[in-house]
């Protein structure tokens, strides 16, 4: 049977010395590197949970139209239109991506749009990921909250924006107005703050 006695967790005490110099030498060998990745995190135990363990389900909820003003109009275009079912993830927005065969937006790749309700400006890219058939065929892209989005991200060099703390509150690296509010209550806030500007097309069930 088990010898319970002799039970470890990987980084125990009389375990983690050896664990230690398994990772070093694995790293001083170029076997193993240190990089930012996107997992699933437990914002109520704070801690990272195995795709595995991740039960995925279909819920009714809204899908968010919002106008993303061009820095400078493009063939008669002063905004693009992106939908999304997290809108308060838009705080983290490294760009607005298009389908590179999509002609109702040829002219707009490699120009700029303002991100609302931030101070940043971000970028239009061509990608095979997104669906032109879909929504409006332009998909914002968060690479640090989503996981399609991850893997745009990593090959159009687009930075990791984390806009959330361990608790799932947004963070210091989001505009000041919406520091220390839960997800949902900035989401509630983001809506609000759009509409005001005028930013928000329009909401449909989802």
């Amino acid at each position: 049977s088990m010898d319970w006695s002799r039970e470890r967790f990987t980084m125990d005490e009389g375990l983690s010395v050896a664990v230690r110099e398994v990772f070093v030498r694995l790293y001083d060998e170029g076997l193993i590197y240190r990089g930012k990745r996107l997992v699933n995190w437990d914002p109520v135990l704070h801690t990272a949970i195995s795709d595995l363990e991740v039960i995925s389900e279909e819920e009714n909820g809204k899908l968010w139209h919002m106008r993303y003003p061009l820095l400078e109009p493009v063939a008669g275009l002063e905004y693009i239109i992106v939908a999304t079912t997290r809108p308060e993830t838009m705080l983290g927005d490294a760009a607005v991506a298009v389908h590179p065969d999509d002609e109702r937006y040829q002219e707009l790749v490699g120009k700029q749009v303002r991100l609302p309700l931030t101070d940043r400006t971000i970028p239009v890219i061509a990608d095979d990921y997104v669906d032109p058939e879909f929504g409006t065929g332009c998909v914002k892209i968060t690479p640090a909250h989503d996981f399609n989005d991850y893997e745009v991200g990593q090959r159009h060099s687009l930075p990791l924006i984390n806009i959330f703390t361990v608790d799932a509150a947004i963070n210091n690296t989001a505009p000041e107005a919406y520091r220390g509010m839960d997800r949902y209550v900035a989401r509630k806030q983001i809506i609000a703050d759009l509409e005001q500007q005028g930013l928000l097309e329009k909401i449909d069930d989802h």
